[in-house]
């Protein structure tokens, strides 16, 4: 084949097709036509001839060793079988110079480049027609007569020039055939640097012709094989220092790119140029940058083209050669002994030849790199393979360490106990939709939901068994939001959701109905079944804030209004903001004054509603705030679960009721009282033998005393609190369960509460005048207390007419403004004082925070 610079595009297999096939069979029959009509010009026939096994040996050694020339990313293989072509114009017949050409070209093809039968024959046919147009060409030019001189070189040269012209005409007629865009200006430039690479190849032929004579062709043969084998070993010399360099260039840039694709990409550029490779693949298994694993996955470069991927590669996984292969291969389309699935690995990525080696992340095979199609007319050696080996365990340790700062970027921005976004992530994003809802008319919805009970279930399950419920929840509301909105979890049991897709209340009320939903169906955590509430406040934008923090803080005191009313939604108001900041102030303020002993109590009588006599009081805590004035129970049990102080606030309340019990004791008037049980007080295991060391103390028979509790409070931990009040039952204590009616399980709990009395809640018993429908749940409750053997008592008992309705529904008891306190259990002019509380000997300390 005439010497020439090879363009990438040309290693390309001849498309087999029948075009083709008629193409190299005209060249090959145009070379014999050629070579049998040719002659041997003669001025040259007093030349001694060379035979043609030796112009064989000639052109298989220049076929063989090419030079390899590299600009960039680009690799051209110049061949120097111009050289013997030139000598054989002027010392062999054309047959002979034919047949040798073609004899030494094959055996190179075949058995040195391993080419296809279809290719080494095009190769060959193509060979074998340049060598005819040179001879043929040359016997034209050469002047009559003439046997040296400019004129005959000047011949040679244009015959050697003509050969390599046809050699890019056909070669760029095949790629034109594989669907290339070939251009008249593609094709000048081709056809001229083949006449100038042709033209100084040849040249170094037509002086060893002209300066030494055909008597020193074994001398030219031996010093052109010392050439060219110098040449060789330079140019390895050079390709290794060319290639440390690159992988020199690999660390740096590997060093610069940390992030995990930037890593891929280094990679895969760095991989294609140091071995010259116009295709480069990465698959990877069980190992992406996220937090879950990966199936296979690949990225690839092609020439030409960007980085591809990642692509979902399950279908190229353990074709031909297991993933991770157990170690590198070069592989071939021809199966050998030990490696059967070359074939169909190449054939399922439409490859002729390729390196593969794995690739190991922490001493761990995870999947492999491969480089193909080679450029220029070399293959891949063994050499190759430890320069694959060494770019791969480079690319090894910046992927596991691009993947650690990918990951580290992850947790960053997502809570690692239920991979949702996090309190960070979820202020920047609310931060640039609260600014577009405000420059915009597409509104947003801000929420910020909370758990009810969540407390309890830490206090007494164990934080592992919280953790499991908050992923369990967590899950739920991700998937009940679905595309519609964001869910982050802000911290603890508090998350924030964040939709752009509802234009106005109801559509927003509308997802907090399918977010407060998942708390329906109970979670299995650690041997029981919870079943939590939620509180939810909704801001929207730019309505109630145009900007991130004011959205996030109205959603917040929207949440908490939501939670002072037993749970559920609620939109924000203006007015809830200054609820919240008087509620903030007294939560501020109340650590101290619980400290101080400043919060007093109040006492409200339970009467029976025939005689009015009093059956029980209630007693509740009041405090007089310097600047809000009296506080009632509600607030001031708002206040103290905002501040954590539930605990301490039942504690005082409950030691100043025994001290007001041990006094109408000593007066001749016992009476029972009542004081509320906080939830989280009611699953501590100390508090049986703290409630009766206070009574013993304060000299107090048990069933002089009252503790009421919310059916909430025990679903937290059913099992811990139902033994706890089956103890304080056992301990002669009177049980109460409050605000009867508004439970939602109220019915499944009621048989299993060891309890005494039933309190109606206040929303039923002050509509009774006007709903037939909250007289008939009334009488239902009256009925049930009944049957079950409890007392049942009204609350919230504000005039006379309520008063004759529940008489005539058959509740015996009641309480509410209606009933003064009677003078005698009056309290005293400086209040009841409380001990503080003592610990408990052999148990540990309820703890208030």
């Amino acid at each position: 084949m005439g010497a020439r610079a090879v363009h990438p595009v040309r290693r390309l297999s001849p498309p087999p097709g029948a075009r083709v096939v008629l193409f190299a069979a005209a060249l090959a029959a145009s070379a014999l036509v050629l070579a049998a009509a040719g002659t041997r010009p003669p001025a040259l026939a007093d030349r001694p001839g060379v035979p043609w096994w030796i112009f064989a040996g000639l052109f298989a050694v220049t076929e063989a060793c090419v030079v390899q020339l590299r600009l960039r990313r680009e690799a051209f293989s110049l061949s120097l079988s111009e050289a013997p072509l030139v000598i054989g114009l002027f010392l062999a017949s054309p047959g002979e110079l034919l047949l040798g050409r073609v004899v030494g070209s094959a055996l190179v093809f075949v058995a040195y480049r391993r080419q296809g039968l279809l290719k080494a024959g095009f190769n060959t046919a193509l060979v074998a027609a340049g060598t005819a147009v040179a001879t043929s060409a040359f016997a034209t030019l050469l002047p009559a007569g003439t046997r040296d001189g400019p004129a005959v070189w000047a011949s040679a040269l244009a015959a050697t020039a003509a050969a390599g012209v046809l050699d890019s005409v056909a070669l760029m007629l095949v790629v034109a055939w594989y669907g290339s865009s070939v251009t008249l200006r593609g094709l000048l430039g081709e056809a001229g640097s083949s006449i100038a690479v042709s033209t100084a190849v040849g040249g170094t032929g037509l002086f060893a012709v002209t300066a030494l004579g055909a008597q020193a062709r074994w001398p030219l043969v031996a010093a052109g094989a010392l050439v060219l084998l110098g040449y060789r070993a330079f140019a390895a010399l050079a390709d290794r220092h060319t290639s440390l360099e690159r992988l020199y260039r690999l660390s740096d840039a590997l060093a610069a790119a940390p992030a995990w694709d930037d890593v891929v990409t280094s990679v895969l550029v760095q991989a294609g140029d140091l071995l010259r490779a116009g295709y480069v693949e990465l698959l990877l298994t069980g190992h992406g940058p996220g937090r879950t694993p990966l199936g296979p996955q690949r990225w690839s470069l092609r020439p030409g083209g960007g980085i591809e991927g990642p692509d979902d590669a399950a279908r190229l996984a353990g074709v031909g050669l297991a993933l991770p292969p157990p170690g590198p291969a070069l592989l071939r389309p021809k199966a050998r002994k030990g490696d059967p699935g070359a074939a169909a690995f190449l054939a399922a990525r439409g490859l002729g030849e390729a390196l593969v080696v794995p690739l190991r992340v922490d001493e761990r095979a995870v999947g492999h790199l491969l480089v193909a199609g080679r450029t220029g007319a070399a293959r891949f050696a063994t050499g190759d393979v430890r320069l694959l080996e060494t770019v791969a365990n480079h690319g090894a340790i910046a992927l596991r360490n691009g993947r650690l700062i990918q990951r580290l970027g992850f947790e960053a921005h997502h809570d690692e106990l239920t991979g949702l976004p996090n309190r960070l992530s979820f202020r920047e994003l609310l931060d640039v939709t609260a600014a577009d809802a405000g420059r915009s008319p597409a509104p947003c919805a801000v929420m910020v939901l909370d758990f009810d009970g969540f407390k309890a279930v830490n206090d007494t399950l164990g934080h592992p068994a919280g953790d499991e419920l908050l992923r369990v929840l967590a899950g739920r509301l991700d998937r009940a939001a679905g595309t519609d909105a964001l869910v982050a979890r802000l911290g603890g049991d508090e998350f924030a959701v964040l939709s752009t897709l509802w234009t106005g209340p109801d559509a927003a009320v509308a997802l907090a109905g399918r977010l407060l939903a998942v708390f329906d169906e109970p979670v299995a955590v650690a041997g029981a079944r919870l079943r939590l509430g939620g509180s939810l406040g909704i801001s929207l934008g730019p309505d109630h804030g145009t900007s991130g923090a004011d959205l996030l803080r109205n959603a917040d005191i929207a949440m908490y209004a939501a939670k002072t009313s037993g749970g559920g939604a609620r939109l924000f108001s203006p007015d809830l903001a200054d609820t919240t900041a008087e509620g903030l102030t007294l939560a501020s303020d109340l650590r101290d004054a619980i400290a101080a002993d400043d919060v007093g109590v109040a006492v409200q009588p339970i009467v029976d509603l025939t005689s009015g006599s009093v059956h029980s009081v209630e007693v509740l805590p009041r405090w007089r705030h310097r600047e809000l004035g009296d506080v009632g129970a509600e607030p001031l049990f708002q206040a103290a679960d905002r501040s954590g102080q539930v605990l301490a606030l039942s504690v005082r309340v409950l030691e100043r009721s025994l001290g007001l019990a041990r006094g109408w004791v000593d007066a001749g008037t016992p009476v029972r009282v009542a004081v509320n049980l906080a939830p989280r007080w009611l699953v501590d295991a100390g508090l049986p033998e703290y409630v009766t060391t206070a009574l013993e103390r304060h000299g107090v028979p048990a069933e002089l005393l009252g503790l009421e509790l919310r059916e909430a409070s025990v679903l937290a931990d059913p099992r811990r609190a139902l033994e706890t009040l089956r103890l304080l039952q056992a301990a002669g204590v009177h049980l109460v369960v409050d605000d009867f009616g508004t439970g939602y399980s109220s019915l499944t709990y009621l048989t299993r509460l060891p309890v005494d009395q039933l309190k109606i809640d206040a929303s039923f018993v002050g509509r009774l005048g006007d709903s037939a429908q909250d007289r008939t749940i009334v009488r239902s409750i009256v009925d049930l207390g009944r049957t079950l053997g409890l007392e049942v008592v009204a609350q919230g008992v504000a005039d006379e007419d309520t008063r004759r309705v529940l008489v005539e529904l058959g509740c015996r008891l009641g309480q509410g403004p209606l009933f003064p306190l009677p003078p005698q259990l009056s309290l005293p002019a400086a209040g009841v004082p409380g001990p503080r509380r003592p610990r408990i000997p052999g148990r540990p300390r309820p703890r208030v925070s």
